[in-house]
């Protein structure tokens, strides 16, 4: 008998929900998150596209083997709780979201950081394949990482280890992120505070990025290839503050394998080379050369992971 699953990535933007037939998916829905409004007030949608999903491949009591979420935030997988967050899904900590899948679904549930279960993804099933160490690092609303050694998830005691990789600090005297601290990767180059960054440029209205109604990193390569001033500089900048990300993750964690994934890597053709360039030349590596690689899964990434994570102990 077919056997199913759903995986579930929550982001800051988009909720992914994954069906997966005999461990392959099949299908995915795709819905609006406000996360600044919470995670309760996405239930309600995320039950519809789930129920979609199951209505649609007819699949009946006993053959759902679980719902898995991926969550943005540090989680206690042991507990199925979320333990704290950073602006997204602010009143995750007291749901009890395996008592709401209990009830509408009668199945198991599983939770766990989602820059975790992406590396997992892509260690299972992606780019990661054939390496038991390797980190992940999301680049996208925020930036996530996860770290696997050894052919193990690293955890650590409180769950944070590995996973605030977008919170080391690359400018003491940076901007202020969302998690209190100063200069984090995340708070230098990422898309919740891109555009910001932008307007504030004295060179802002003379740049093309002015007439953009949408100032993200797209908005920026794209006008760096037409020889835009500030864009080209803000571009160099990202890709510099993310390389130092990369390499403070490689001395951490000691991987032989670094991959990239979120919605920046469809600039990969530029990203990659440049990024595998400054790890050559700046990360204390004397075994060897680490390799950056794109993300094969890319928004699947997740999905797979916390899926796999939902059959199997990692």
């Amino acid at each position: 008998m077919d056997t199913f699953s759903i995986g579930i990535d929550l982001g800051g933007t988009r909720i992914k929900s994954g069906l997966l037939k005999n461990n392959i998916l099949v299908e995915k829905k795709i819905i609006d998150a406000e996360s600044d409004k919470g995670l309760q007030s996405n239930l309600h949608k995320l039950e519809m596209a789930i129920e979609d999903l199951l209505k649609k491949y007819e699949v009946r009591n006993g053959m759902l083997n679980g719902i898995a979420l991926a969550f943005p935030g540090i989680v206690n997988p042991v507990s199925k709780k979320i333990i704290s967050t950073n602006k997204k899904y602010d009143d995750g900590p007291q749901l009890n979201l395996e008592e709401w899948v209990s009830q509408r679904w009668n199945t198991a549930f599983y939770i766990e950081n989602d820059a975790r279960m992406a590396a997992v993804g892509e260690w299972v099933f992606g780019a990661g394949r054939g390496s038991n160490d390797i980190v992940a690092v999301t680049i996208g609303t925020g930036i996530g990482s996860s770290a696997i050694i050894e052919g193990r998830l690293l955890r650590g005691k409180h769950f944070q280890a590995g996973c605030l990789g977008g919170h080391f600090t690359v400018q003491y005297n940076g901007n202020e992120c969302t998690c209190g601290n100063i200069g984090c990767v995340e708070a230098q180059a990422s898309t919740w505070n891109i555009s910001k960054m932008i307007k504030a440029d004295p060179d802002f209205l003379k740049s093309s990025l002015a007439n953009e109604t949408n100032l993200d990193f797209h908005a920026v390569f794209k006008a760096s290839q037409k020889k835009d001033v500030l864009a080209t500089r803000i571009k160099y900048e990202c890709l510099n503050i993310w390389s130092s990300g990369v390499i403070n993750l490689i001395h951490a964690y000691d991987p032989e394998v670094v991959v990239l994934g979120g919605g920046i890597l469809n600039s990969k053709e530029e990203i990659i080379p440049y990024i595998q360039q400054r790890v050559d030349q700046y990360a204390w590596c004397p075994w060897g050369k680490v390799q950056i690689k794109a993300s094969e899964l890319m928004e699947d990434a997740a999905i797979l992971g916390v899926a796999y994570c939902l059959l199997h102990s990692l």
